[in-house]
């Protein structure tokens, strides 16, 4: 008795499995199936969560991974901001010059950096004028800080020992005194 297996050509893409759930009725259905690949994959993810360098590892390919993504999408991110486009009106009719995306963002910054801060208070001043405000106080009240601690500074230096010795005097007297 000759018994004769014969295996068919084994790649990653053979299927080994079908997937299958359940509907809400619990009622079982084929959802998909698992490849040679599948299977291959999840062991490999399986070890590497296990490892102790994952975390690191992890992190390395988060940041390929963001780096790829933004390689893939800069060249549309820059063909939409220099696409000329049309100011529309409420019905999409062009009412306007040809612009570009970038020429309407630099515009809508400008028109909120000149926008009042309080829109019933102008003298409040704008958006821009309070941040350079904010801005300029923060250097002088840094400036002032250093000017008060070189003067304490010197000032130290130069009646340390006079004060030293009168304090020193004053403690004498009054230990003397009782």
């Amino acid at each position: 008795m000759n018994i004769e297996i014969k295996v068919d050509d084994i790649t990653l893409s053979t299927v080994v499995a079908d997937v299958v759930s359940f509907d809400e009725d619990g009622d079982t259905y084929t959802e998909g199936s698992k490849t040679v690949a599948d299977i291959v994959a999840a062991q490999i993810v399986e070890r590497l969560v296990k490892d102790d360098q994952w975390p690191s590892l992890r992190e390395q390919v988060m940041k390929i991974r963001t780096e790829e993504i933004r390689a893939a999408v800069r060249p549309t991110i820059d063909e939409a901001l220099a696409r000329p486009i049309y100011k529309t009106n409420g019905y999409g009719e062009r009412t306007g010059q040809q612009s570009t995306l970038a020429e309407i963002i630099a515009d809508e910054a400008r028109k909120q950096l000149a926008e009042p801060v309080d829109r019933y208070r102008s003298e409040k001043g704008t958006v821009l004028q309070q941040a350079v405000r904010a801005e300029v106080k923060r250097a002088f009240e840094t400036e002032i800080a250093d000017a008060v601690k070189q003067a304490r500074d010197l000032v130290t230096r130069e009646l340390g020992a006079e004060l030293t010795q009168k304090v020193t005097a004053t403690v004498t007297a009054a230990l003397t005194a009782k």
